[in-house]
């Protein structure tokens, strides 16, 4: 299901073709290392034109180490998508929770992110390191009807290693953002208490546990009194609204490494911008992810997840989602693939009719020259 450029909702299914092409690598020098993640892809649809077009993503790192304690690094993503059941807004190297890259998208809806972050970190021992960054970013919407958001935030935490197979800490950061056609924005204090382990050789689990103050300013729709009402001649109107809620806020993940596969696990509550219908909201999300590569030429994937978002400032129902999904792809020469998915997404909104299933089906040929294996995800 889409939106179009007024708003009006469609419902519909249709064939296509699609061409990708994309470029992963890493490199590394004596003082610096750098990552490239990207792709991009042209669909045309027989029945659905509102698909046609290019969709396009781009994640880049880049480390300097300064000197023997002082390190830089820069991070930017971006990124054009229309389709939230396979949006592009997933890379190897950015984590899109952390980086406010749209990611749990309520309509299919062309959109297009932009984000930068900059950090720098000091070592003051092989133990203690300090980091500090900062970053801005913005999302624009095709349609009329949904908002975009404009933001920036500062951030700083300090890591101490407290054995070979754990390391402490605390994080900080403000966030401040602002939307489109229309007044208002939030303010976001956070402090998170950081703990990381390694549990044996193959499993690690990390954490941040802790609270958001959030402020946010907008406007509100307020019903008169009976007896102002019949003065003015209207029933309702539009005043500013300045509210305050406190967020828990968590994230964690626990990964495993087998020999020729990997098993993550991801749980994020926090504060979002929203997704262009809901504003500042509450936000929680699981998800699994499972690849392997144990079988000659061949490789499988599954995905799965959960995402809940509760507006702090609107008063419409909480959204919910569920997602998941699997592929393949087999080696039929050495650069030349066969590759083929699925995705599934149902979403609906609490107190209302609004309920929807969306699916994507591929099948295809992929032609992958490099070193690095062509895996799902």
């Amino acid at each position: 299901m889409f939106l179009g450029r007024t708003g009006e909702l469609r419902n519909d299914a249709s064939a296509g073709g699609e061409v990708e092409a994309g470029l992963l690598g890493f490199h590394n020098w004596k003082t610096v290392k750098v990552g490239l993640d990207y792709r991009g892809s042209y669909s045309h649809y027989n029945r659905n034109t509102f698909y046609n077009g290019t969709e396009q993503l781009l994640s880049f790192v880049l480390t300097k180490q300064a000197t023997r304690h002082t390190s830089f690094t820069l991070r930017e993503s971006a990124g054009i998508g229309s389709r939230a059941t396979s949006f592009l807004g997933t890379s190897q190297f950015i984590d899109p929770n952390f980086s406010n890259i749209p990611n749990n998208e309520l309509f299919d809806n062309r959109t297009l992110y932009l984000n930068t972050m900059a950090d720098m970190t000091y070592h003051k021992s092989a133990r203690l390191s300090f980091n500090t960054g900062a970053d801005g970013f913005l999302v624009r919407r095709r349609s009329s009807a949904l908002y975009g958001v404009t933001g920036y935030r500062v951030r700083g935490d300090v890591a101490y290693r407290t054995s070979r197979s754990a390391t402490s800490g605390v994080a900080y950061d403000f966030t401040h953002f602002e939307f489109t056609k229309g007044f208002g924005g939030s303010d976001i204090h956070t402090i998170q208490l950081v703990q990381s382990f390694r549990m044996g050789r193959y499993w690690e689990l990390a954490m941040k546990l802790g609270g958001s103050r959030v402020e946010t300013l907008g406007l509100t729709l307020v019903r008169f009194d009976p007896v102002i009402a019949a003065i003015i001649g209207r029933s309702t109107g539009v005043e500013v609204a300045y509210r305050v809620n406190w967020v828990p806020t968590a994230n964690i993940s626990l990964t495993r490494a087998f020999h020729h596969a990997s098993l993550s696990f991801a749980y994020d509550r926090g504060v979002t911008p929203g997704n262009g219908v809901f504003l500042t909201s509450r936000q929680e999300g699981a998800t699994a992810n499972f690849s392997y590569t144990g079988i000659r030429k061949l490789n499988l994937g599954f995905h799965g997840g959960y995402s809940s978002i509760a507006s702090l400032s609107q008063y419409i129902g909480n959204y919910a989602g569920f997602n998941g999904g699997g592929g393949l792809t087999y080696n039929l020469t050495r650069a030349l693939h066969f590759v083929t998915g699925y995705d599934y997404r149902h979403f609906d909104i609490a107190e209302t009719t609004f309920k929807r299933n969306t699916y994507r089906a591929t099948m295809g040929f992929a032609f992958s020259p490099g070193e690095v294996p062509l895996a799902l995800w």
